[in-house]
């Protein structure tokens, strides 16, 4: 079992615990899927559209957004968007808790709660998972919708415009209220996977405790995530940089003895991922400034014409690109399960402090359903007469 201290020297765990194939890997398979969803979706927004897919790839890439071109476009590209932003979100909290979930067995000292085990735990409470959000999300919206109608009411000649007036401290508090909401919609989308994977519970709990942690310890909250996000960011650099030289590493190995052959297909296939990615690098940059030449590309590649190379040199190019592909979603698939561990462990520290309660030591339904299988039944005792 993990051993907490219950301050915020827990949270340096979440790189080490979240450093294993099996949560990576759960990781990679959610994002995959939600992200796959998304770009078809974006895809056939565009299309719909009257645009060329050719012209969307080599504009956007793998990363494409009706937001970042400016331009105008109708109400069903918007609504294929928006579905498309939900459903990554929905997946990705789903995966979350999946995450989440392997974390809290692990570290109970269940080594051996395999990755189908946690998305079975998280496909089973999908409707919690889901639930948590979208219920504070419509008390926003019931909110917005009351203010409309009222809103609608001072257009009343004189009598709306003094009864408008008249209750102004009344509106004030709610859009107080409506800005916690808000606040709570954030923490939820944060702290939900957490919450369900180590209780066990409904949305019901989930929101409560979500209510619960924002009001009662939002300095901590915010302090806690401060750090999530920024060991966040170093676990991912530092992944990145090792994953960088060892590919540097490999590259040379190759070059030595394939000679032009493996120079002509790397070349082609770092030009592929460069212009597939190239919205990413440029985030990359924005976010790690001159130490991002050492997590990325340092240089620009230029394809070479695939008229001038052998066929097998031109499908091993595309190999070694989706190879790069694959492994820097697994870099990113890292990060994303460091965010999950930290958020987890933030939650079973605050939930300490706040009910002082070790969710480690407590064993959930699931535990307890699996104890009793494992159990063998007692024989039946037969009846007195017949003892006698």
């Amino acid at each position: 079992m993990l051993k907490l201290r219950f301050d915020y020297r827990d949270l340096f765990n979440a790189p080490r615990i979240a450093f294993s194939i099996q949560r990576i890997w759960i990781q990679f398979t959610g994002l995959f899927f939600g992200y796959a969803g998304y770009l078809a979706l974006t895809y056939l927004s565009y299309i719909l559209n009257n645009y060329k897919l050719g012209d969307v790839w080599g504009r956007f890439g793998l990363f494409p957004c009706l937001f970042i071109t400016g331009e105008s476009f109708p109400w069903y590209s918007w609504l294929l968007w928006a579905i498309g932003v939900l459903l990554l979100l929905f997946v990705y909290l789903v995966t979350n808790t999946a995450v989440a979930r392997a974390l809290y067995m692990v570290s109970k000292g269940n080594h051996f709660y395999s990755w189908k085990e946690a998305y079975c735990f998280a496909f089973k409470k999908v409707w919690s998972i889901l639930l948590t959000p979208i219920s504070i999300a419509i008390l926003i919206g019931l909110m917005v919708l009351g203010s409309l109608v009222i809103g609608l009411l001072g257009k009343i000649p004189f009598i709306g415009e003094l009864g408008v007036s008249l209750f102004t401290i009344l509106w004030f508090i709610g859009a107080l209220i409506m800005l916690f909401f808000g606040i709570v919609t954030i923490v939820a989308l944060l702290l939900t996977p957490g919450i369900i994977a180590t209780t066990d519970e409904d949305a019901f709990e989930a929101v409560f405790q979500v209510f619960s942690i924002t009001w009662s310890q939002p300095c901590r909250f915010v302090f806690y995530q401060a750090i999530n996000v920024v060991q966040t960011l170093l676990s991912f650099a530092i992944f990145a940089f090792f994953v960088k030289k060892a590919l540097v590493i490999m590259n040379a190995l190759f070059v030595n003895f394939m000679g032009n052959d493996f120079i002509n297909l790397c070349n082609n296939g770092q030009a592929m991922v460069q212009d597939w990615t190239f919205i990413f690098q440029s985030i990359i940059d924005s976010i790690f400034k001159g130490c991002a030449p050492q997590l990325f590309f340092t240089h620009n590649y230029s394809l070479i014409p695939l008229t001038e190379l052998p066929i097998s040199v031109v499908i091993s190019s595309y190999l070694y690109a989706l190879s790069v592909l694959f492994i820097g979603a697994l870099v990113i698939s890292y990060a994303f399960t460091t965010l999950t561990a930290g958020n987890t462990l933030q939650y079973l520290v605050m939930r300490k402090f706040k009910d002082q309660e070790n969710l480690l030591e407590r064993k959930d339904a699931e535990e307890e359903e699996e104890e009793s299988e494992e159990k063998p039944a007692e024989p039946e005792q037969a009846p007195a007469a017949e003892k006698e």
